[in-house]
């Protein structure tokens, strides 16, 4: 049997984004989509006239929940649980119209609350894998860093908050888990508020540290920027945990938002107690530390209201990591790409998610591959070819990278967490890759 979909409200931030992505998804004029959210958002009912399965029902659902609506099935009751379906493929423009309007006392709230969609519900097939992949192009890719680069230096560089969060967004949304496109949900304005405010504490921070020395005399001067020195060392492991706070509480897959939960002050003891240890033992430690540092980001990392389980230990790569010491060095760095491969394998088998297993296939040989053709890309065309080694490298994961045994996916519901982008400009303000330690 079918159903019917109502729009019963709208509580997304952007209603210009919002309706491209409804207009892309069910064929209709932008014009139109722009409409519907218009009136959705002040409060009128909209159902789409064409009956669709239960299964199409629950993918154009999590579709539009992600963008910001609220929906509702008409025409008979709704299930529990569904098994997700890979596509849907709804109605044009033409199947649209307007529903009643409600009245008052039956009109939704504005906001949505907390979900407790069973739409999640899916399990992998006993003995198969569930699969990544990523369907950008380099071409699509530079179209949208023409643009970034040409308006920044057209309004001297305040365009680059909005042209990286369009780049992370197509990125983003071109790739997908079994068939579904994540979403990402930042704006450039956050960006750019918080880049604007840490410039001005770090610029506040410079001007005492100034008056500092200028009050305490020039003798004082080599404590007072070692002083500053090692504050701004004890802010990167704050700022990374800020940062990757932000871009997960802006990512969702199927309308589940994903979330990081781990603490600042966590952070601050597993880096200064990391990078001391390793040095006092001659480098010794840092299989340790870097076992430490991928506990950290794992456990805490959260798909709804469910975290990422992540078991490794020190001891089962202190090995690989002594040969790579001796080999590396040796073969020219060749070797590094086996010891990277090596990482990659473990870490991942290592990592459990709502009772699948996640498992990354790549070898040292074919990691060796992708970096070579890729820096002979960017050699040829002098850079101009970033976009596409982008691509490649978004692939080649996305390839390799699989979760085994059975995803039970049905006890997760929306929890997500809000976060600024403070730590986020932070990071970019330093140039802090956020591959660091994670």
């Amino acid at each position: 049997m079918g159903c019917f979909l109502e729009l019963n409200a709208f509580a997304g931030e952007n209603h210009e984004t919002a309706a491209k992505k409804l207009a892309l998804m069910f064929r209709m004029a932008p014009q139109q989509a722009q409409s519907i959210i218009d009136k959705v958002a002040k409060g009128q009912v909209w159902r789409f006239q064409k009956e669709v399965s239960d299964q199409q029902a629950v993918v154009a659902e999590n579709y539009l929940k992600a963008i910001g609506f609220q929906v509702q099935r008409s025409g008979q009751a709704q299930e529990e649980s569904y098994e997700i379906a890979e596509t849907v493929d709804l109605s044009d423009d033409s199947d649209v119209a307007p529903a009643a309007e409600a009245p008052p006392e039956q009109q939704p709230q504005q906001t949505i609350q907390k979900s407790q969609s069973k739409a999640l519900a899916a399990q992998s097939p006993a003995g198969k894998s569930l699969h990544f992949g990523f369907h950008g192009t380099g071409g699509g890719l530079i179209k949208i860093q023409l643009v970034n680069w040409i308006l920044s230096m057209i309004t001297f560089g305040i365009y680059y908050f909005w042209g990286k969060t369009n780049e992370r967004r197509y990125l983003w949304e071109q790739t997908s888990f079994t068939g579904d496109r994540f979403f990402y949900h930042g704006t450039g304005k956050e960006l750019f508020k918080g880049a604007m405010i840490f410039n001005v504490l770090l610029i506040a921070l410079f001007a005492g540290v100034a008056v500092l020395e200028k009050m305490l005399g020039s003798q004082m001067a080599g404590a007072a920027q070692v002083i500053l020195m090692l504050a701004i060392w004890v802010a990167i492991p704050v700022i990374l945990v800020g940062a990757f706070r932000y871009r997960l509480s802006r990512t969702a897959w199927r309308g589940i938002r994903f979330s990081f939960r781990g603490s600042r002050k966590e952070a601050i003891g597993l880096y200064v107690k990391g990078f001391l240890l390793t040095f006092l033992t001659l480098g010794l430690y840092w299989p340790y530390f870097t076992i430490a540092r991928r506990t950290f980001w794992m456990r805490h990392s959260h798909f709804g209201n469910k975290n990422i389980q992540y078991e490794g230990d020190g001891k089962d790569i202190f090995n690989q990591f002594m040969i790579s010491v001796l080999l590396v060095p040796l073969t020219f760095g060749i070797y590094w790409f086996w010891y990277q491969a090596f990482l990659a394998q473990y870490h991942w088998s290592r990592t459990r998610f709502a009772g699948g297993t996640f498992n990354f296939g790549a070898t040292g040989g074919q990691m060796l591959t992708l970096n070579l053709v890729n820096l002979l890309l960017l050699v040829v065309t002098l850079g101009f070819a970033y976009p596409w080694v982008v691509v490649r490298n978004l692939n080649f994961v996305t390839q390799h990278l699989t979760i085994d045994a059975n995803m039970q996916l049905d006890k997760v519901v929306q929890d997500a967490k809000q976060s600024g982008a403070l730590a986020e400009g932070a990071a970019d303000g330093m140039d802090i890759d956020m591959d660091f330690g994670i």
